[in-house]
């Protein structure tokens, strides 16, 4: 008889029950609350160029967008290194910036995660090509460990610090899925 891959404790769907609360909703719900505070009092003199990058920042550009009260616009860039998988590959762009939304403009990205940077590094080397006002990246998460930039690069703004181990929820995924979760879990 041929086993149900679905009921298999690697599956994917089930994850959860291997899986633990290393963040829970109320203190992601306040790092964002404070990221926000931070954003809000910073003076723009013109409306901030808002670009979520997908698909792991979009939980996170959300949940932040609704405590803005800055003048934005919203937008999006693609690149990623992992899509379904769980280790990092090449990097590859989806949707990649354009010099009309970002010269001479107020950037700021949105994205879930600062783990090894090579995404999100590359993302802000790719906008500053197109020379914006000003460029600022803000991270829902960093996970602490030393395999950083060579360069140096780091978010301008990070909202929680996690233990360097496998994590999903708030927009990180485990194999495609649980981006939806509002705490973040660990395996």
């Amino acid at each position: 008889m041929a086993k149900d891959s679905a009921a298999h404790p690697s599956h994917p769907q089930n994850v959860l029950e291997y899986a633990e609360v290393i963040v829970s909703e109320h203190m992601v719900d306040s790092a964002i609350k404070k990221l926000a505070e931070q954003i809000n009092a910073q003076d723009y003199s013109e409306p901030l160029q808002l670009f979520c990058i997908m698909n792991g920042g979009l939980y996170f550009a959300g949940q932040l967008l609704r405590l803005l009260t800055v003048p934005v616009t919203v937008s999006y860039l693609h690149a990623t290194r992992y899509g379904d998988k769980t280790q990092g590959q090449e990097l590859q762009w989806l949707v990649k910036p354009r010099a009309e939304d970002i010269h001479n403009q107020p950037v700021m990205l949105l994205d879930d995660i600062f783990d090894e940077g090579i995404t999100l590094e590359a993302i802000v080397n790719e906008c500053q090509l197109f020379n914006p006002k000003s460029l600022q990246s803000v991270v829902l998460v960093d996970k602490d460990h030393q395999r950083k930039p060579e360069s140096g690069f780091k978010p301008d703004f990070v909202g929680l610090n996690v233990p360097d181990r496998y994590i999903f929820g708030c927009g990180m995924d485990y194999k495609g899925l649980w981006r939806n979760l509002p705490a973040i879990y660990a395996i």
